[in-house]
């Protein structure tokens, strides 16, 4: 599932709603003793109110909360029922293939016949990447607990990945049949694409991690006096590209030689006219996006003429969000000024 900002991520988390196989306990004959369970986002609804984290998604941070339930029955009739939610709070890194996650689940609710009942954790991700569960196992719900799961992902140089966290929890009590349910986290993806090159003493960027769903903002270029503005005169018009909201955001393009040749096809020998800010010619959209060059109609791109130096920060600018947002070929982004 894409989601291409925090608003929307809020609702982007794939519940799956999976009935977790259980060996059954001893129960007496004459009855039926079974624990059944439910889950369901927790998203702006009152059982929100004992998350530990507000819902939501950034390119880094994400916060899942859900709301679940435990109902004891016998013979099919309920007796009994567990209440309490569960929140998970992960922090990526842009600079390491190591992270933490803290999941907790709150003080819960119990009514009638459901005391005694003991819950189970197992996290999972997809292969290269790893977990170390250190969440407390075998519980009894009632008092709240927390506990971290550690992820390593030994994502190979120059490749990419993308995954997500299952967690598939497990509740017990004597004599019942068990119950459990499961669910997935945002994917989130790894990569190592800044590796070193032959040639080179160091890599760009150590391996990091991203919810690549979550479209970043440059927003440094409206420091700059004299490209700000210009940018500005430019997503007034046209097709608004690169500006928020309006549907076109600019993809980023990792090809030096494509780069290249977008410049050229708008700057190459043209000359600033009389009086202009400086003699550097800056393209926009960037030259390294999809957008570049003359890809699109001559009414939604431009070029301002500024000094060289102003023009060396912006490209400044554009590494440095590059690599805080690990931003691969393609990968979709917005420029506020």
């Amino acid at each position: 599932m894409k989601i291409r900002n925090a608003a929307a991520a809020a609702t982007g988390f794939a519940l799956l709603g999976t009935a977790l196989a259980g060996t059954a306990q001893a129960t007496p004959a004459a009855e039926d003793l079974t624990l059944s369970v439910t889950q369901s986002p927790a998203l702006g609804t009152a059982d929100a109110a004992a998350a530990a984290c507000r819902p939501g998604l950034s390119r880094t941070r994400s916060c899942q909360v859900v709301n679940a339930s435990v109902t004891v029955r016998r013979n099919g009739t309920p007796v009994g029922q567990a209440r309490f939610t569960i929140s998970h709070q992960m922090t990526l890194q842009v600079k390491s293939h190591k992270w933490e996650e803290t999941i907790s689940v709150s003080k819960a609710q119990i009514i009638s016949n459901a005391g005694g009942i003991r819950m189970g954790l197992k996290v999972s991700c997809g292969n290269p990447c790893s977990t170390s569960n250190k969440f407390p196992q075998g519980r009894t719900l009632g008092a709240p607990v927390s506990g971290k799961i550690g992820y390593t992902d030994n994502i190979k140089a120059f490749k990419s990945h993308g995954t997500a966290s299952r967690y598939a929890f497990t509740f017990l009590k004597a004599g019942y049949t068990p119950g459990g349910f499961a669910y997935s986290s945002a994917s989130y993806r790894c990569d190592d694409t800044y590796a070193k090159k032959p040639g080179q003493q160091r890599p760009r960027q150590r391996p990091g991690c991203v919810f690549p769903q979550v479209t970043p903002t440059l927003t440094d270029m409206a420091s700059l006096p004299n490209i700000g503005p210009g940018i500005r005169k430019i997503q007034a018009r046209g097709g608004h590209y690169g500006r928020p909201g309006s549907g076109h955001p600019l993809h980023y393009l990792t090809d030096k030689a494509k780069s290249d040749a977008n410049r050229k096809a708008v700057c190459r020998g043209k000359t600033p006219p009389p009086g202009a800010p400086g003699p550097s010619c800056d393209e926009y959209p960037f030259a390294a996006t999809r957008e570049g060059g003359t890809a699109l109609p001559a009414a939604s791109r431009g070029i301002t003429w500024v000094p060289v130096r102003e023009n060396n920060r912006q490209g400044g600018m554009i590494n440095k969000f590059e690599l805080g947002n690990r931003l691969l070929n393609g990968d979709a982004f917005w420029v506020k000024v």
